[in-house]
């Protein structure tokens, strides 16, 4: 497993150590603890990190609670470079705050996002040359840039523009586009001619998100195709004599979030193990 994301429901009075709550939600399935502690078919992760309100992933803030302190936010990234959230999304929080009315909604206001950062930063930095250029003196030219790898040189070129680099480094480029080698494609933002709503339609992601459930009484819920895999976090994963309540429908991870009472905390956790 490189990577998931679940989402995780705490009660209503992990409102005062979130970090704590986790923790102790968390910790039944932290492969790390096997084979001393957890069952090799309860391990889901060794890592993980609050992640959704930087990358649209994550849930959009309900009209009025935009600046609530009890939203939930990304934590920095591993090299310590802060997340901040796109405007009027977040990583989560009591269920009543998040808007379930339209199920794109987060993943929309974060493309705006990446809109409205290109053209800020365009206004404050130099025009960059387009890749496509650097890609044709890389092909018409042997010595434009020199070293034992020209085509990482080219990238590293191209990339090195204050405009280009502001933009990539920030977390709202939603990391799209392919910088790789010669065949890389440039951020679709970059030379885009439609308008602002027209590059929102085309570029929101229309996939209804779906992710790992772990629920307040302690079940980690895995959509698959023909219904749920559960495993209880206070049981051998094989000799569990307990049911879960398993939602009326399912994928469908979202719908089952919006019926949570509205105290209920619920956070995007992304997962690696």
């Amino acid at each position: 497993m490189a990577g998931l994301t679940v989402t995780v429901c705490l009660p209503a009075e992990a409102a005062d150590d979130i970090e704590g709550a986790l923790t102790k939600a968390l910790a039944p399935f932290d492969s790390d603890a096997y084979p001393d502690y957890n069952p090799v078919d309860r391990g889901m992760w060794d890592s993980r990190r609050i992640r959704g309100g930087s990358d649209g992933h994550g849930f959009a803030v309900a009209p009025g609670y935009e600046n609530d302190s009890r939203l939930i936010h990304d934590e920095p990234a591993l090299d310590g470079t802060p997340r901040p959230s796109a405007p009027g999304v977040c990583a989560g929080g009591p269920r009543a705050l998040l808007d379930f009315s339209r199920p794109h909604l987060a993943a929309e206001r974060a493309v705006a996002a990446s809109w409205d950062l290109w053209h800020s930063l365009s206004a404050v930095h130099p025009a960059a040359v387009p890749l496509g250029d650097f890609v044709d003196r890389w092909r018409n030219d042997p010595t434009a840039f020199p070293g034992d790898r020209p085509e990482d040189a080219m990238i590293a070129a191209y990339r090195a523009q204050p405009l280009i680099k502001a933009y990539l480094d920030h977390p709202f480029c939603l990391s799209m586009g392919f910088l790789v080698d010669s065949d890389s494609m440039e951020h679709p933002v970059m030379g885009y001619r439609g308008t602002r709503a027209e590059y929102i339609r085309e570029f929101t992601w229309t996939r209804t998100p779906n992710t790992d459930v772990l629920t307040v009484d302690g079940w980690w819920l895995e959509p698959y195709k023909q219904g749920v895999d559960a495993v209880h976090a206070f049981c051998e994963p094989e000799l569990c004599p307990h049911k879960p309540e398993l939602p009326a429908v399912w994928p469908g991870s979202e719908a089952y979030l919006a019926d949570l009472p509205g105290d209920t905390i619920i956070v995007r956790v992304h997962c690696h193990c």
